[in-house]
């Protein structure tokens, strides 16, 4: 029971990542981006490798990616909260790990309760790919950069937010 409990935790820690391609380089972009160039060197994106590396660094992060992990643990204790009873009951059988219980809640929304639709909205409406994810990725295994690549492949298809959002992260790293 304890790993259904954990999986969303570490799922929204990184900021949904089965679900955004770009949702960890997007956190890593932001407050802790200096953090973990510093602290996990090295560390290949993606599965929410860079999220656990600053985890296990936490005593040594700066005060505002402090601020922004402590964030991301309230909101994945909120989802953890509103939909552990949806994903013990609706996703049952499902492998706990690399976000397929998130992915088992997101593909059965129609049988989760309101509350758990709710945050999985709000962590919907965080990124402006997230729905392009769902769509054009769906049967993408997250992890070893395959969404990404995924994205990359259909990016014509993508809707104008994500592609907006995507030349909007080109325009920052080339600074």
């Amino acid at each position: 029971m304890k790993r259904i409990l954990v999986t969303p935790l570490s799922v929204i820690f990184g900021l949904l990542v089965v679900l955004a391609a770009q949702a960890e380089e997007k956190e890593i972009r932001g407050a802790c981006r200096a953090d973990a160039q510093k602290l996990c060197k090295g560390i290949q994106p993606g599965g929410g490798r860079l999220a656990i590396c600053l985890k296990q660094h936490e005593s040594e992060l700066s005060p505002a990616c402090r601020e922004r992990v402590a964030e991301a643990q309230q909101q994945g204790k909120e989802f953890a909260h509103a939909c552990k009873a949806d994903a013990e009951t609706v996703c049952k059988g499902v492998q706990p790990g690399q976000g397929r219980v998130l992915r088992c809640l997101v593909e059965n929304k129609d049988k989760l309760s309101s509350g758990c639709r709710a945050e999985i909205a709000e962590g919907e409406s965080r990124h402006p790919c997230m729905k392009d994810v769902e769509r054009l990725c769906k049967g993408v295994q997250p992890g070893g950069g395959r969404m990404m690549e995924c994205m990359k492949q259909h990016e014509a298809e993508l809707s104008p937010a994500c592609k907006a959002h995507h030349e909007e992260k080109m325009d920052g790293e080339k600074k």
